[in-house]
């Protein structure tokens, strides 16, 4: 049976990630400084330039997981921030870590001995929002090869691209037994409400490709040293 941190709890030593480089965004601030959706990857931090001389507005980016530890690459959890935006909880249902304002320091709670935590947070810290799942991807983007380490993803679409990439995931772990090092799309899209309103949101999807021509891509990048 395979057991995987992120989805069932388990104690196991892992080997650390590479640094991070930077985060990935399909959003940005529009001109009146209101969030926008896009249909195109951003990224942000020190780093940001040597990923927008390969991406610049790419809606597919190959990607490749350097571990097989979902805790650590492909992380689902829960996550509650107040109305000031402070994350003041997250926990994976079972285990969370909360913020304590007597000792200032997030404390470790588990539901099993406090069944009503989560609901208690919500009491404690008002939030528009309330608890949200957030789906973190840590991967390695093998084309931005001028500088190695892990960029973050993360988003909060329950409903379309956490199960998407979770499952995706999920069954390639558990069919190969590892995803470590395997070459993937990360592609963005807008899909269209299904309301009266016809709002347009992106949806993110994970695709397995090791295609010759992919694996052809990254060769040559590296026998270049860009």
């Amino acid at each position: 049976v395979l057991i995987m941190k992120g989805r069932i709890r388990r104690e196991v030593a892992v080997s650390p990630l590479p640094p991070r480089l930077g985060k990935i965004k399909c959003g940005k601030r529009s001109e009146k400084g209101f969030p926008q959706s896009v249909d195109y990857f951003i990224a942000t931090g020190k780093y940001a330039p040597l990923f927008d001389a390969v991406y610049p507005h790419a809606n597919s980016l190959l990607v490749y997981f350097p571990s097989d530890d979902p805790e650590q690459v492909c992380r689902e959890n829960y996550v509650y921030r107040d109305n000031a935006g402070r994350k003041v909880a997250e926990g994976d249902g079972e285990e969370f870590l909360i913020w304590s304002e007597r000792k200032q320091a997030r404390v470790k709670c588990n539901i099993n001995d406090n069944p009503d935590i989560m609901a208690q947070v919500e009491k404690k810290y008002p939030s528009k929002t309330g608890w949200q799942v957030t789906l973190t991807l840590n991967v390695v983007l093998p084309m931005v090869n001028k500088i190695y380490g892990v960029w973050t993803f993360e988003t909060k679409a329950s409903a379309s691209s956490i199960p998407q990439i979770r499952d995706t995931f999920d069954a390639m772990l558990e069919a190969n037994g590892h995803i470590s090092g395997v070459l993937c799309d990360l592609n963005v899209a807008f899909a269209k409400a299904d309301n009266p309103s016809g709002s347009r949101f992106p949806v993110v999807t994970l695709i397995p490709n090791e295609t010759e021509t992919n694996i052809a891509k990254v060769q040559e990048v590296k026998m270049l040293g860009r």
